[in-house]
């Protein structure tokens, strides 16, 4: 069974990665719960409350000459300059949009603790499972509920992560490679066995971030392709998949 994160993500993907995510393959609209997430993007949360804050502060400054209610917030470099005389300014000089941060590359994850009690409620209702098979963000996500969810940990048998990463947030970094909270002693890696997948050509996760997420397991194999950020489809890694998953 999949099932979906717990955060929505609507607003936070460019359009084009929004509209890729609302249609099927061959471009026809299908029915969705939208974006979702395992974490939440803490830099996105930020700039998106400084961007409302800037927006809240412009619409306090008028052009006959009053001083502004408030200060700018730290965030916001420039602003509309204002005439005294009541004039607008030819050129208005706005304060520049904030940085997308995709999830691969934050280092500030919220939204840990709701994305475990979901796991955890899965497990207990649907489990147990053989497997886990997780893409990107989800593979990063089921490295950490492995590392971190003891009914999930003892009940499955393989991983199978696909353009996994080691989280960059410090303190979640932290937990999975101390196992902290997973029954483990610290520093102790994980026995569930565990495939990952890289694309040589994934310009958004780096191998060596592939191979950081794979020193977490004791048993760890890797599958490189030719590919990007993506799931392969070749005959080489379905004939890989399949020996994987049925090996003792």
């Amino acid at each position: 069974m999949f099932i979906d994160g717990p955060h929505s993500a609507a607003g936070a993907f460019p359009d084009s990665d929004r509209a890729a995510a609302d249609a099927d393959e061959d471009g026809d609209a299908i029915d969705s719960v939208g974006p979702r997430a395992w974490w939440l993007v803490g830099e996105n949360i930020a700039a998106a409350a400084s961007a409302a804050a800037a927006a809240a502060l412009l619409e306090r400054v008028t052009l006959d000459g009053a001083a502004v209610a408030a200060p700018a917030p730290a965030a916001v470099t420039s602003l509309p300059t204002v005439t005294t005389d009541g004039e607008a300014p030819s050129e208005a000089s706005p304060a520049p949009a904030p940085t997308w941060v995709r999830p691969a590359l934050s280092r500030e994850m919220r939204g840990w603790e709701e994305t475990a009690a979901l796991i955890t409620e899965v497990v207990a209702s649907e489990g147990p499972f053989d497997g886990v098979l997780a893409f990107s963000q989800g593979a990063s996500t089921s490295a950490l509920a492995l590392a971190l969810i003891p009914q999930l940990a003892d009940t499955v048998r393989f991983a199978v992560l696909v353009g996994g990463f080691q989280p960059m947030d410090p303190g979640m970094a932290a937990k999975l490679n101390t196992r902290g909270g997973g029954g483990g002693a610290p520093g102790s890696k994980m026995k569930v066995r565990s495939l990952h997948v890289h694309g040589v050509n994934d310009a958004m996760v780096s191998r060596a971030r592939a191979e950081e997420l794979m020193s977490s397991f004791e048993d760890a194999e890797l599958f490189e392709h030719g590919g990007g950020h993506g799931v392969p489809t070749g005959a080489d890694f379905r004939a890989r998949l399949k020996a994987f998953i049925l090996a003792e």
